[in-house]
């Protein structure tokens, strides 16, 4: 690629970045009808609701899915590819919280200082996911950072972070959607999301299902149990799942949300072996060492050598992740191509000219 045309799509990507501004629950009944049109009604298939004791923790309101201040949707910037992206955003809000002398471990939707915090994540993830498919996120009680300390306490939070998850999809099936193909992904919280979003959907989801990506999280052996998920295993299948999450040492796994890990495929030249990438859009000052991602096959985890954050003028977690755990940094690293990638398997998956070419290199 020339470097005038990688200049151009790497501009478009940070100018979509700097550009976009950021009750009782009910069971819901599970159809297994494969159709998902009748003659004259859409009507859509829907993911059951989960019976939880809501009385076991302390949860804030619930977000109301009607209230249009509840989503964040941009349609495809480069013209109507008739796909969606279904996206559920990492976790923001860091710690438990107290609020009316009760502790909290689940964001609170209607806080505007958390929501502030939360909408942080729509603006890097529309540029990445939102450039030929129609985007489409949402506010959800998501559980807080601190959760993850432990399994234990992670299991018992994120099922109720889960049914506003669920809600949030079986709304827009029912009032955005109108039979279109999607893309599901999600981002570390995002990303476990998606996994249990995936082992729920119906055959008529699976009909209309690109791919899913799971960022930043792992997928198991257990998971890989459901029919549904289906790692991918180049740039081009459709209906796959495409799952990576970066480090630059094994010291800064951090086990939680990376281990073990099933099946990984490299987000840059859409591998499953240990061929490594160079990233040319990240590169050192010193640029006879470019950084390059290659995925270990052991761990079926990325490996990103030669990359030093500092460079770029930002800093990992390093009090709960190790220094060289690049897990909030995997749409800095990887961005461009999943841009590329999303193009591909559209027009993979709809298999005749859509009047959206890929984005060459």
């Amino acid at each position: 690629m020339g470097k005038k045309a990688f200049n151009v799509l790497w501009l478009t990507v940070l100018l979509g970045i700097a550009a976009c501004s950021s009750d009782d629950i009910q069971d819901e009944p599970l159809l297994d009808d494969d159709s998902y049109f009748d003659e004259e009604v859409y009507v859509p298939d829907t993911l059951l609701l989960d019976s939880l004791d809501w009385k076991a923790v302390n949860m804030p309101p619930a977000p109301d899915y009607s209230d249009p201040s509840m989503w964040f949707i941009r349609e495809a910037q480069l013209g109507d590819a008739g796909v969606d992206v279904f996206y559920t955003c990492p976790t923001e809000i860091i710690t438990d919280y107290i609020s009316g002398w009760k502790t909290y471990g689940h964001m609170n939707v209607y806080d505007d200082n958390q929501r502030k915090a939360f909408s942080v994540d729509f603006d890097k993830a529309m540029p990445v996911f939102g450039i030929t498919a129609n985007f489409y996120s949402f506010y959800y009680r998501q559980a807080t950072l601190q959760s993850f300390a432990s399994e234990n306490t992670l299991n018992t939070r994120f099922p109720y972070a889960f049914q506003d998850i669920k809600r949030a999809f079986n709304y827009y099936l029912e009032h955005f959607n109108n039979g279109r193909p999607f893309i599901i992904a999600g981002y570390s919280q995002g990303g476990k999301a998606t996994v249990e979003m995936l082992k729920e959907l119906q055959p008529s989801h699976m009909k209309r299902l690109v791919a899913a990506y799971v960022i930043g999280y792992k997928i198991t052996e257990e998971d890989l149990l459901s029919p549904n998920i289906v790692p991918a295993t180049g740039a081009f299948d459709v209906g796959v799942t495409c799952c990576f999450s970066s480090v630059g040492d094994e010291r800064s796994i951090w086990p939680i949300i990376q281990e073990p890990v099933a099946c990984a495929i490299n987000p840059v030249n859409w591998k499953t072996d240990d061929t490594p990438a160079e990233i040319p859009w990240v590169q050192r000052v010193d640029s006879d060492r470019p950084v390059t991602v290659r995925k270990d096959m052991e761990r079926n985890i990325m490996f990103v050598d030669n990359y030093i954050v500092e460079d770029f003028g930002f800093y990992p977690v390093t009090w709960i992740m190790g220094e060289k755990n690049y897990h909030r940094y995997e749409f800095t690293l990887y961005a461009p191509s999943i841009v590329q990638n999303i193009a591909d398997r559209i027009v993979a998956f709809q298999s005749i000219p859509t009047g959206i070419k890929p984005i060459k290199w």
